[in-house]
């Protein structure tokens, strides 16, 4: 089987894995409005559905946990807003330490395109404050958020580190949950092909790759064919030039047409 059959089946399982362990949240969709954290204790904030985030937003939306003794880990993969103008942001995010705007703040007032380095709530509600212009927009930022506790672990959490207890399922989930990279550290990859035969991942994979490989060849042999054709339709002219040169005429034309007999 060839190895690029693996890379696609590879590629389709890390997909599907991750779509399934993480929620995204969009701010645009929840105006105003107060989210549970996902009970699978982590989850994507993106600023809009879409490519770019929209203009004219004003949006304030709280992320909660279920629990009081449950806090929020934020890790910014991404932060691209409009650049600043004479030192006053033009859309701006701001996190607050808390369910409104009187609260302590987790950040500034971001904006630009920067790095935003990793901050953890005290409280188990977090406010995000959103705002756009009318002019000018980005591809926004992407937050993950980690639901913690600090220690002592449940038997269905795990250890980070530096002593976060996560969801014992956020280990090895290629993402860095802990925000110290301990639940990926002792991770295997893993394999596609286990002791009861192919997954039906890998399968839908290889059917995948086998399929993309049969158009490939179809396209290439389509190719092929138009070109013999060409060629030979043009030697078969030059064959006939070189013939009426040469006084060679048989009666026929091109075509295969004779002479007309007169009566």
């Amino acid at each position: 089987m060839a190895w690029w059959h693996f890379s696609v089946a590879a590629l389709l399982i890390t997909i599907l894995k991750k779509s399934e362990s993480l929620d995204v949240v969009y701010l645009s969709n929840n105006c105003n409005a107060t989210i549970t954290a996902s009970t699978s204790g982590a989850g994507l904030l993106e600023p809009d559905s879409s490519l770019y985030y929209k203009n004219n937003q004003d949006c304030q939306m709280i992320l909660a946990t279920d629990s009081s003794e449950k806090r929020l880990l934020f890790q910014f993969v991404r932060f691209n807003l409009e650049e600043a103008i004479d030192g006053q942001c033009l859309d701006s995010l701001r996190i607050y330490d808390g369910p409104n705007t009187t609260s302590s703040t987790l950040t500034s007032t971001l904006c630009g395109r920067i790095q935003v380095p990793d901050v953890e709530s005290s409280s188990n509600q977090v406010l995000f404050d959103f705002k756009s212009d009318e002019d000018g927009r980005t591809s926004g930022f992407g937050i993950y958020y980690t639901v913690f506790t600090d220690g002592p672990c449940g038997s269905n959490q795990f250890n980070c580190s530096n002593g976060k207890c996560i969801t014992g399922a956020l280990e090895c989930d290629s993402y860095d949950m802990c925000g110290d990279g301990s639940d990926e550290a002792n991770c295997e990859v893993e394999a596609i092909v286990d002791d009861g035969g192919l997954s039906p991942a890998a399968i839908a994979g290889i059917i995948a790759g086998s399929i993309c490989l049969i158009l490939l060849i179809i396209g290439i042999v389509r190719v092929g064919i138009n070109k013999y054709k060409s060629h030979k339709l043009i030697k078969e002219l030059v064959e006939e030039m070189k013939k009426n040169q040469a006084g060679e005429h048989t009666g026929e034309d091109f075509w295969g047409n004779g002479d007309d007999e007169d009566d």
